[in-house]
């Protein structure tokens, strides 16, 4: 009845759902933040308190000519002393070399007793790379090092999704918008898609803040998210590529019908309630069922796992109740013939 007050009031929703995701904290969640219900990571819990200076291993490999082996051996000695007199690293640990058979590549294992995913392993990790190795072995001519194990997996694993993520999401964005301005002949259209789009997925990332790195899941549903206080990197990547493709379906069929009622001359407003009346019992169906598959990925033990059903959970939800119930069809009113630009056809059609 009021398409303008349900859409600012829709959209104010939406948005106050999404201003959590602003400070998302993603980490590579490993080992230490899944659940101890799990029996092997309590025989880990075990071994890792028997012995904790074993517990995270940093693997540096040092290559270079093999007539500076002998110096890169010093280095490597010098570089493992200041780590013994430093707390971020296990003192009592026994540093090994071990060079290859052509005296090319030298490694040494260098351990900390912190968690992997520790502000201290962190830490030790960048201090490796940026102060120790490059004061010692950095003076070796021609010699190359690098920094490996759990630590550095994480990190540059991390670190390279953070680069790759905004491709992936505007390939997403850029194939939504095109295909959806094809099927429909109308920019208006596809712009569309992409924004709403975007504002389902910005308000799951928002609620996934709020109920796992919050730690609001703990107190409703009883999760162990301690242990976590983060988000999971691959969460967003999932959430994206999933959402995306549902959105799709549903924006589909529900402007499908909204334009074959428009096509047959009915004015933009009546196309549109015609539209969403005609699909709302399908669309709400289908988010039903997808709702139940996601939710039931809540129920299994790792953290990661948990948040990806719980976001993909919420995002359909929000999708088909809040995106192509009422934002969707109250911006179409608003819009009216202009919705369907630059479409001759539909323009025709409605007079």
């Amino acid at each position: 009845t009021h398409p303008a007050r349900a859409l600012c009031l829709s959209v104010l929703l939406m948005l106050g759902l999404a201003a959590p995701a602003l400070g998302m904290q993603l980490r590579v969640l490993n080992k230490d933040s899944h659940s101890r219900e799990i029996p092997a990571l309590r025989t880990y819990d075990r071994l890792t308190a028997a012995f904790p200076d074993l517990r995270v291993q940093h693997q540096i490999v040092v290559r270079a000519a093999a007539a500076h082996a002998s110096e890169v051996a010093a280095a490597l000695r010098e570089a493992g002393a200041r780590t013994q007199s430093d707390p971020l690293y296990a003192t009592d640990a026994t540093l090994s070399l071990r060079t290859s058979r052509d005296r090319r590549t030298t490694t040494m294992d260098v351990s900390t007793p912190h968690k992997v995913s520790s502000p201290e392993a962190l830490t030790s990790l960048d201090r490796l790379r940026t102060d120790y190795l490059p004061a010692t072995v950095g003076k070796v001519p021609g010699a190359e090092f690098a920094v490996s194990g759990d630590v550095a997996h994480d990190t540059d694993y991390l670190a390279h999704q953070n680069e790759k993520l905004p491709l992936v999401v505007g390939a997403l964005l850029l194939v939504t918008f095109l295909m959806t301005a094809l099927v429909f002949r109308s920019v208006v259209i596809g712009l569309a898609g992409v924004a709403l789009n975007l504002l389902s997925a910005a308000a799951a990332f928002g609620l996934v803040v709020i109920f796992f790195q919050h730690g609001l899941a703990s107190t409703l549903f009883g999760f162990d998210t301690a242990a976590t206080s983060a988000i999971g990197s691959r969460v967003p990547l999932f959430l994206f590529v999933i959402l995306f493709g549902l959105s799709m379906d549903y924006q589909v069929f529900v402007v499908s019908r909204i334009r074959e009622a428009a096509l047959r001359g009915v004015p933009t407003r009546e196309a549109v309630l015609h539209g969403v009346g005609a699909s709302a019992k399908v669309v709400t169906s289908a988010a039903a069922v997808m709702v139940t598959v996601f939710a039931s990925y809540m129920f299994l033990h790792l953290a990661e796992m948990k948040q990806i059903g719980f976001s993909l959970a919420v995002a359909v939800l929000l999708d088909a109740f809040v995106i192509r119930v009422v934002i969707l069809p109250s911006a179409l009113i608003l819009l009216g013939r202009a919705s369907w630009w630059p479409s001759r056809t539909m323009r025709r059609a409605q007079g």
